[in-house]
């Protein structure tokens, strides 16, 4: 369910989904890691789709990960809120803004159906 709150658009979730989303983005790195042969500590920018301040919490948890790691995707939420799938490419813009360090860049994004996409991005190098 989707409400304006102060003129930025907010999804509202069950207390279930941040935990869930994050298990599943997990899911999704490692797959795509595994494949290239990679870590993750060889990613150095992490383009997420926040979907919220509790899935992004829930993101840093389950990636074991501290939140600078996240600051594009907060940023952007504090910046914007919510903009649903779409949000990621705000997220990659601020990164590539900001130069973020070169190397192999991690983008996940949300979907329709509660679905969850990632791409591994070489940048840079």
């Amino acid at each position: 369910m989707f409400e304006s709150q102060n003129g930025m658009l907010r999804n509202v979730l069950t207390r279930a989904v941040p935990g869930l989303a994050a298990q599943y983005a997990r899911r999704v790195l490692d797959t795509v890691l595994q494949r290239a042969e990679l870590r993750p500590a060889d990613v150095s920018a992490w383009i997420m789709h926040a979907g919220g301040r509790d899935v992004l919490i829930a993101l840093e948890r389950e990636f074991k990960l501290n939140s600078a790691c996240f600051r594009y995707s907060a940023d952007m939420l504090r910046e914007y809120g919510n903009l649903s799938s779409a949000f990621v490419y705000f997220v990659l813009e601020a990164a590539l803004a900001d130069d973020a360090p070169g190397g192999w860049w991690w983008l996940s994004s949300f979907g329709a159906g509660f679905s969850c996409h990632g791409a591994l991005l070489k940048v840079g190098m």
